[in-house]
């Protein structure tokens, strides 16, 4: 976001503005890290520096080091609480693990062998992460599991346990090997740690979903005034579309990290003495973002903008620190439940499913406009880029969220994975080089590829055709086991030489044939005896294949394994 300099010098709201700075958001901890050397080694398990396996092996390969533990039967401790709690870790397993995750209720979770979990885990040898939410005496004094999240995706929540017999989090592998590593936890005792220490000034002006605070400020104002907390409802009366500049002193408690959640139905954003902390966002209810801030202890200027939007209206605004549940700055009124909506979700069960839509790739600004998911009945799924033909992303479990695209007006018109995702270099696959040092293109236009459609085999399946640089390609990516296997077929003759990038960033040979990508989160598999040429390029390490024409025609295929 940029402040414009008439905002800056504007009448309606220049003393809410003069202490805005626009700085990058303070990056975001919400789990305090605790190293793995200080937790208690029980006999078998060892600290390590990195960890090495294949999907098919049941044994890890190590490297000195004080940043990773691995072990086997005897349980490891990752936490003692006896207060709520959330904790976050990464966990890599052999091919033949049987990993027991045991919560502090006694009750073991089997990755392995829970109906839920096994069709979410990644493949034996990378990385996967666990996050648990947890409650100490809940409903009649039982525990609850508030939330199980494994690879981004919940997979249980609201659980309520039986029995107290641990008071710990331990992990175990009755039978193969485990690592852990990025163990993370913040327990959450209800304590205040914030105060306004005067009512909260704020400004009404006319206009909303205003997206762009300067222009909020040359408005017209319908109001002016203070009250105890943050509240939305003091536009009470104003007309439908509004936006209000909040400005109050948060008294800190203590010197420290702060963390701070916006929740709201509409546009929103947070500074906290002239620094953004929570950009400009638009969002509905039940989507929080977070940023944290360094604070003294005293008084601090703290500054929200909020502006109405077709979403049903709502502001909250939490405040925390390591070992506190978020206390609320806000008027209880003013964050409504959120509405209950069902999620519309497309699953791929007798066939495949094929889906039209945008698709925001992490990292960019600008949404993929013509982009194709498939949903196959082997629960393994895909993403493509018409516009590049880009394998954007590949997700196990369920298939589709197509609920912002097909919810009342569906403006966002995005596609979301409802299973554990992977994403993928965001490029074209095949590029036509004068010589292998050629940098490979961020993009292609339409003079150098040109998408020409798709036909739908017996099975469902797809396979799409597009014209590169005077070769036609036909593309087709099929569930295979353990992986989506993709084979891109040339026919014709290209200007240069074809090469097929089958992996970018940072690349682990595990064997011939199999490479670890980007820290162990999928592999990508090929022929063995394939020319492979590894080369690096503006800092980052790249595959290339080259595909071998004869008459006319050629093909190469690899693997995704995840």
């Amino acid at each position: 976001m940029i402040v414009s300099r008439k905002w800056l010098l504007g009448s309606v709201a220049a003393g809410w503005l003069s202490s805005v700075a626009v700085t990058p958001a303070h990056a975001q901890a919400d789990l305090p890290m605790t190293s793995v050397a200080q937790l208690t080694r029980p006999a078998g398990w060892q600290l390590v520096g990195a960890v090495a396996a294949g999907p098919g092996s049941g044994s890890l390969k190590t490297q000195p080091g004080t940043t990773i533990l691995t072990g086997t039967r005897e349980p490891l401790t990752l936490l003692k609480s006896s207060d709520d709690f959330r904790m976050r870790f990464d966990v890599l397993m052999t091919a033949n693990s049987d990993v027991l995750l045991t919560l502090p209720s006694g009750q073991p979770i089997s990755f392995a062998h829970s109906l839920d979990l096994p069709r979410l885990m990644k493949a034996p040898g990378l990385w996967q992460t666990v996050e648990v939410w947890y409650r100490m005496g809940g409903p009649k004094g039982n525990d609850v599991l508030e939330k199980l999240v494994l690879n981004g995706v919940t997979v249980r929540e609201g659980q309520v346990l039986s029995g107290r017999n641990a008071n710990a989090v331990t992990l175990t592998d009755a039978n193969g090997t485990v690592a852990v590593r990025n163990v993370g936890f913040r327990t959450m005792m209800p304590r205040d740690v914030a105060r306004w220490s005067s009512p909260v000034s704020y400004t009404i002006v006319e206009g909303g979903y205003i997206q762009d605070p300067a222009e909020a400020a040359r408005k017209k104002v319908l109001k002016k005034d203070t009250t105890a907390m943050l509240n939305y409802e003091v536009a009470y009366g104003q007309p439908r579309q509004y936006t209000i500049l909040f400005d109050g002193k948060l008294n800190a408690l203590q010197a420290g990290d702060y963390q701070f959640e916006l929740n709201q139905g509409g546009v929103a954003a947070l500074w906290v003495d002239g620094k953004e902390v929570i950009p400009v966002s638009h969002r509905e209810l039940g989507q929080p973002s977070t940023g944290n801030a360094t604070l003294t202890a005293g008084p601090h200027d703290v500054k929200v903008y909020f502006s109405r939007s077709w979403f049903r209206p709502g502001l909250g605004l939490f405040v925390s620190q390591a070992g506190t549940r978020p206390q609320p700055l806000h008027a209880l009124a003013s964050l409504p439940e959120p509405d209950p909506v069902g999620a519309i979700s497309v699953q791929a069960k007798a066939r495949p499913e094929l889906i039209r839509s945008f698709v925001q790739v992490p990292g960019e600004a600008k949404k993929r406009t013509h982009s194709l998911s498939v949903g196959t009945p082997a629960g393994m799924h895909y993403t493509l880029d018409l516009n590049q033909m880009a394998l954007l992303q590949a997700w196990k479990g369920d298939f589709a969220n197509a609920t912002e695209m097909w919810y009342e007006r569906g403006e966002p018109q995005l596609l979301s994975p409802l299973g554990a995702t992977v994403h993928l270099p965001a490029q074209t696959a095949l590029m036509t080089l004068t010589d292998e040092n050629v940098t490979w293109p961020d993009s292609v236009d339409e003079n150098t590829l040109q998408y020409k459609g798709l036909v739908v085999d017996k099975a469902g399946m797809p396979t799409i055709e597009y014209g590169l640089a005077g070769a036609t390609v036909t593309e087709t990516i099929r569930p295979e086991g353990d992986a989506l296997v993709r084979t891109l077929s040339l026919k014709g003759e290209p200007k240069a030489a074809v090469y097929c990038r089958v992996a970018a960033g940072a690349l682990e040979e595990v064997e011939k044939g199999l490479y670890a990508i980007n820290d162990r989160r999928y592999y990508v598999r090929f022929d063995p005896k394939a020319k492979v040429k590894l080369r690096q390029v503006a800092g980052k390490q790249e595959l290339l294949l080259p595909v071998a024409m004869k008459n006319g025609s050629g093909s190469v295929q690899y693997s995704i394994v995840f």
